[in-house]
């Protein structure tokens, strides 16, 4: 059985503090990414945001600000 995190960020938009680079090494500033997923990783809580193009990369929750 799944259990649903209510304070989880998956799925929801966000919006980008500052420019970022993708994975395709495209700068990403103006769009507001979809998160689908969170990740803790050698002691460091990362975000995976995808574009609308299907682009996806990794960022801080510090680089982001989560809409409502």
């Amino acid at each position: 059985m799944e259990t649903i995190n209510p304070d989880s960020l998956v799925g929801r938009h966000c919006r980008l503090l500052r420019a970022v680079r993708d994975n395709s090494g495209r700068s990403r500033f103006s769009e507001e990414p979809l998160i689908v997923r969170e990740v803790d990783n050698l002691g460091r809580h990362m975000l995976l945001v995808q574009f609308d193009d299907g682009s996806t990369t990794f960022l801080f929750p510090t680089e982001v600000a989560v809409q409502n």
